[in-house]
């Protein structure tokens, strides 16, 4: 088992990252990755590509080439890394069973899944969404006058962030530390300190 120190081995811990398009989402899911990797816990991520034009093996290579040939999945396998590519759609639910080994599991996108979130934004209008998703824990600002922008309109039902404060989310994410397929993580439950993680 790959279960790190401290972090509950029924399931792994989730976290999605969600926001529109050029909000920061993938330096922040990377941010999360290893920070919560330097504190020695076993990590896996799941990106969700809308457009549907991701190609993870490059032209020229073997498993370009199966894939072309009409492979339904591609497996690479070597003595540190595995990597398989399948050419059908998996539901979001079906890969996290996938990754039940894993103490965390780090989700950039899939806006209407009902796991934590983080909602990323730069700009004002990016606030509409903070309202339209589910299951909201924290809402990471790209300004100090962003977040003074929020809190003027009233909106204190989720924890704020600065984006240049990683390792602050980080460890709050930590504090969340709730298990995969339980209700999601109250506001109460992601700012509590538990000093045995």
């Amino acid at each position: 088992m790959m279960k790190g120190k401290g972090i509950n081995a029924a399931s792994p811990h989730i976290i999605q990252v969600a926001g529109y398009k050029n909000t920061g989402k993938t330096t922040m899911t990377a941010a999360l990755i290893a920070g919560l990797a330097a504190k020695g816990l076993q990590v896996a991520a799941i990106k969700h590509d809308g457009h549907d034009h991701f190609e993870m093996d490059q032209e020229g290579t073997d498993s370009y080439q199966f894939g072309k040939a009409g492979a339904a999945a591609v497996a690479v396998m070597s003595s540190h890394r595995t990597a398989v590519v399948k050419q059908q759609h998996t539901r979001l639910e079906d890969m996290l069973k996938e990754f039940c080994q894993y103490d965390w599991v780090v989700i950039e996108g899939f806006k209407d899944a009902a796991y934590p979130k983080l909602v990323m934004v730069r700009h004002a209008n990016d606030l509409a969404l903070v309202n339209q998703l589910q299951s909201v824990v924290g809402v990471v600002f790209w300004s100090p006058e962003l977040l003074e922008e929020a809190e003027r309109r009233g909106d204190k039902s989720f924890t704020s962030f600065l984006f240049n404060d990683k390792q602050t989310i980080v460890d709050a994410v930590v504090q969340l530390n709730r298990p995969a397929g339980k209700e999601p993580g109250t506001m109460q439950t992601f700012n509590k300190v538990d000093d045995n993680i």
